[in-house]
């Protein structure tokens, strides 16, 4: 695939940034996290439909929940370790049933990432990932949403001793 050269030198200039924080901090393998939330819908109908030439109508079978969806964020460690799911559901109060183990739920008006759930994130996974008590220096890579990105939320990661690296837009 060939990718625009403005692109390129975008990813090579990040990538640069990124070995250059890694080989002057030490970071360790196990303190350099990359997360990112994606948004999960209940139903995707397919894209592919198999019928005759000339049909009038096609009939798609789907659960109804085509616009249900939620949020999760996920995020591994340079040495493997995944961290445990952060899932955003789109509602007021939390479920009464009982959830899975392993993962960390949250309910949002709007089902998606919010400054709120990002501290909230930052504290129950982020810093309770294993050996965070190991190593005083620790670097986080994370896309561009807007949540991250306020002087705040740069302010809470810094007091995190952790390094944020924000992958350049159009590049997660």
């Amino acid at each position: 695939q060939h990718l625009p050269s403005n692109f390129t030198k975008k990813f090579i200039a990040f990538q640069q940034y990124v070995i250059g924080l890694h080989k002057g901090h030490d970071y360790l393998l196990s303190q350099m996290g990359n997360a990112d939330e994606a948004p999960v819908s209940f139903d995707e109908p397919s894209n592919n439909i198999i019928e005759e030439i000339g049909t009038k109508s096609v009939i798609i079978k789907t659960l109804g929940n085509e616009k249900m969806c939620i949020t999760v964020m996920l995020a591994v460690l340079a040495d493997g370790i995944k961290l445990p799911p952060y899932v955003i559901l789109k509602r007021k109060t939390m479920l009464k049933d009982q959830l899975p183990t392993g993962i960390i739920v949250r309910c949002q008006n709007q089902g998606w990432m919010s400054t709120d759930l990002m501290k909230d994130w930052l504290n129950i996974v982020w810093n309770r990932r294993p050996g965070v008590l190991v190593c005083e220096r620790r670097m986080l890579v994370l896309g561009t949403f807007k949540g991250y990105l306020t002087p705040a939320m740069k302010n809470i990661i810094g007091e995190m001793n952790t390094a944020l690296a924000v992958i350049p837009g159009g590049m997660s």
